[in-house]
């Protein structure tokens, strides 16, 4: 085994985010999806966790959450091969978003980071398409990456002694 801890896995996530933030490619973006759809259960099986931690994975990884289902079937359609997902019973009747495809494509922009104006994400420019919909992947990785931080570096400090941090900082402006 790799990594024998879901924070091991997650430090792995934080090294991969940086590398997209450096530069936005498909290799990279493939690297954070299948390790994000991995901690789910690395999550669930850690007792060094606390419940807090257990429970905003959970908030988290729901069927109406577009980001989560992004995560998801994009790794279980690369590990399955084109694999259709899974429709399991389902706690809602609302229907899940459903990813149709990726398109890649050179000259994504990024974006600026203030007050450095680092440019951040620049290299590929990847768009997910779910139900009619176009999501920058570019996005999606800030805000998965997002929750993983909370889970990892905010939920175990006490309420009380708590600093969230911008985006500017998460993304070194």
């Amino acid at each position: 085994m790799l990594h024998k801890t879901a924070l091991e896995r997650y430090e792995k996530l934080k090294r991969v985010f940086g590398r997209l933030m450096d530069h936005f490619d498909r290799d990279d973006l493939d690297d954070f999806i299948l390790t994000g759809n991995s901690l789910r259960e690395w999550i669930r099986r850690d007792n060094s966790l606390i419940q807090e931690q257990k429970d905003a994975l959970e908030r988290f990884v729901v069927d109406r959450s577009v980001d989560w289902q992004i995560c998801n079937q994009i790794a279980n359609n690369q590990k399955h091969v084109n694999g259709r997902p899974r429709m399991r019973t389902r706690q809602t009747l609302e229907p899940i978003p459903v990813v149709t495809a990726v398109q890649v494509s050179p000259g994504g922009t990024g974006f600026r980071v203030p007050p450095s104006m680092r440019v951040v994400g620049a290299g590929d420019d990847i768009v997910i398409e779910y139900n009619g919909n176009s999501e920058s992947a570019l996005a999606f990785v800030v805000r998965t990456f997002r929750h993983f931080h909370y889970i990892f570096e905010v939920a175990p400090i006490p309420i009380e002694r708590r600093k969230l941090q911008g985006l500017t900082e998460l993304l070194g402006g």
